[in-house]
């Protein structure tokens, strides 16, 4: 399929998930909603959106020090920013990893493979703490999602992240599937295959790294969650305080799904769908989730600002990285 097919549906699918949630609205509550919006409410949750990116660079470093690539901390802070901005632009919430992966390969002279690896297992310890907060949370809840017990989704999304890890991490597993991979010519998906399986290995020689980069992971996702109940408080939504870690975690799950540009409409349904369980009217729920996309905007602002001070070909000239002694 070509790259422009690819766009073209996934426009087609933005549009026809939009204009199904947008025929939910009541324009005029809708406005009400808008105009009842309380501004110091949302400044906080901006500013924590924007604090929040410390703990995941420190845990994005500890990472590198893995593989033996060793950063000072403000340099990686404007890659993640920079990472940031993109991905709100490209087709899913990953795609600025790719951008920083290649600026962090050409500056520090390693192959962008061995980057990306490390940004990988990055997003899987993300991915990890953001399904032990939704298991934990819906374990200690009755809350159901159209029917099903909201426990029970996170403990089948738990499982199967589990067993793709095994998959990755146990020795003669990686073996059998790595030549398997290769007598069916599938070379590159190997070499990527043993980068994430060497990286897997080399942390978990390292108990401090592992511990660090979950632990970093979970207050990273758990901002992330009160970022969210925060703008619901500014909007006036009355859901309980764990509802939020039960829904926010299903939410950014979705997004993760590259279906829709930049997330839009795959978004705004997910809010409605969740939040509808708990008896929250569509406005309410689709203008929060306009708002976590204005709060993601303009907390990549300085990505922008970053990128943009820099020329074309020469990008951190200026802000040239430096990287630490041994």
């Amino acid at each position: 399929m070509s790259q422009r097919l690819k766009t073209a549906l996934k426009l087609l699918f933005t549009f026809a998930l939009l204009a199904i949630v947008l025929s939910q609205l009541d324009l005029e509550k809708f406005s009400e909603t808008l105009s009842s919006m309380k501004p110091t409410w949302v400044l906080l949750a901006f500013s924590l959106q924007l604090l929040t990116v410390f703990p995941a660079v420190q845990r994005w470093r500890l990472i590198l020090r893995n593989f033996e690539v060793r950063m000072s901390f403000v340099p990686l802070l404007k890659l993640a920013f920079i990472g940031s901005f993109f991905n709100l632009f490209l087709p899913t919430g990953i795609g600025g990893d790719f951008v920083r992966a290649f600026y962090l390969s050409r500056d520090v002279g390693r192959g962008i493979s061995s980057i990306l690896t490390t940004i990988l297992l990055e997003r899987s310890g993300g991915l990890c703490a953001l399904l032990l907060i939704g298991t934990i949370s819906s374990a200690l809840s009755d809350l159901e999602v159209s029917g099903i017990p909201a426990v029970y989704l996170f403990l089948i999304l738990l499982v199967g992240y589990t067993l793709i890890n095994l998959l990755l991490f146990l020795p003669w597993i990686h073996t059998q599937i790595d030549l398997r991979l290769k007598r069916w010519k599938f070379d590159s998906i190997a070499a990527q295959m043993e980068m994430i399986y060497q990286g897997l290995q080399t942390l978990r020689r390292d108990g401090r790294t592992l511990g660090g980069s979950l632990l970093l992971s979970l207050i990273v996702q758990f901002n992330s969650i009160l970022v969210m109940w925060i703008l619901a408080q500014a909007i006036g939504i009355t859901a309980s305080f764990s509802t939020f870690f039960i829904f926010i975690p299903l939410i950014n799950l979705t997004l993760m799904i590259p279906l829709a540009i930049s997330g839009f409409g795959l978004r705004e349904g997910a809010y409605y769908l969740l939040f509808s369980q708990v008896g929250i009217p569509a406005e309410m729920s689709i203008t929060l989730s306009l708002m976590s996309y204005l709060v993601l905007l303009l907390a990549g602002f300085p990505g922008a600002l970053f990128y943009t001070l820099h020329k074309k070909e020469q990008h951190f000239t200026k802000f040239s990285i430096r990287a630490e002694a041994p």
